[in-house]
């Protein structure tokens, strides 16, 4: 039985912790338990709901297999004790793994065990643990980073993804899947993947005819797709439609093709990841396996093959 140990800094942001905890708490073969760098046993939400029954970090003896510090308005001000800082740094040398949630990274910062290691947080305090930490080299984009047996999550649900790699590293990916599943998430989620989707970065546009542009373009993937035509179909010079289109939408017309191409890509690959890669390729209007390959490579830093081997079903 692992041992799973989630530090509350109340208060807390209530999806960091139970978001993660239930992933552990469906797996069996764990047994997760929540403690409190306060001498209360109430642990306080930023939302307004209370949990009960937690322990003081003082009680808490080895072992321990993972230790993970939630988020949330407490850790953001590192809103404990020094004594508790150390007792944070002497178990992040006992615990087989250690990591943080969202902004919990700011306590792991505090407390030192960040020095010298790749580490992220939610995309908004970034730079904000950057400069409090200038030793931490902080990565913006990832969903979470992994650095020797130290981990790093991004904003919120991104707990949830790391969670479920933790699963995956100790009983392989199909009991994370079927966690994934159980849990009715849309994907388990690789830490490389960006932290925010470029695909819903924008709203529609409001000049009609992009809009309508934007809606046509998935349904015909297969089609010629280059500048020249898409302003053709919108009765504007090619370099006055490229300007409109970018203006608009906030990316140039081939980032959003290939976005939308992506998007079909990876709808074929979850609901059948049996089907050939060259005969999606085909369909989705890349042309080769090597141009899906680069494309989303760029997009979502995986392979079709490793994106097929984590999110198919």
């Amino acid at each position: 039985m692992r041992r799973i140990v989630f530090v509350a800094i109340p208060p807390i942001q209530i999806l960091d912790l139970t978001g993660p905890f239930e992933v552990f708490a469906r797996c069996g073969g764990y047994r997760a338990e929540l403690v409190s760098s306060s001498i209360r046993r109430e642990v306080i939400s930023s939302s307004g709901l209370k949990l009960t029954g937690a322990k003081n970090y003082r009680q808490i003896r080895c072992p321990i297999d993972t230790l993970l510090i939630v988020g949330g308005e407490g850790a953001e001000r590192v809103d404990c004790d020094d004594s508790f800082l150390s007792w944070l740094s002497v178990m992040s040398e006992k615990a087989r793994r250690i990591g943080s949630i969202c902004t919990g990274a700011f306590v792991l910062g505090a407390a030192g065990i960040l020095d010298g290691r790749r580490a992220t947080t939610h995309w908004a305090w970034c730079d904000r643990l950057a400069q409090r930490f200038p030793a931490v080299d902080v990565e913006a984009d990832p969903l979470f980073v992994k650095d020797r047996h130290v981990y790093t999550s991004a904003g919120v649900t991104a707990g949830i993804d790391l969670a479920l790699s933790l699963v995956r590293e100790d009983h392989g990916p199909e009991l994370a899947r079927t966690v994934a599943r159980d849990l009715v998430m849309y994907l388990q989620r690789a830490g490389g993947q960006s932290q925010f989707s470029s695909f819903l970065a924008r709203p529609p546009a409001a000049r009609r005819p992009i809009e309508d542009l934007q809606r046509w373009i998935p349904d015909h993937l297969r089609a010629d797709l280059s500048v020249d035509a898409l302003a053709a179909r919108c009765a504007m010079s090619p370099r006055n439609f490229a300007r409109v289109f970018a203006n608009e939408t906030g990316k140039t017309p081939a980032r959003f093709v290939e976005e939308m191409r992506i998007l079909a890509a990876r709808a074929m690959l979850e609901a059948s990841p049996r089907v050939e890669m060259e005969k999606i390729s085909v369909s989705c209007g890349f042309g080769s396996i090597d141009s899906m390959r680069r494309a989303f490579r760029r997009s979502l830093a995986l392979t079709p093959a490793q994106y097929s081997k984590l999110h198919g079903t």
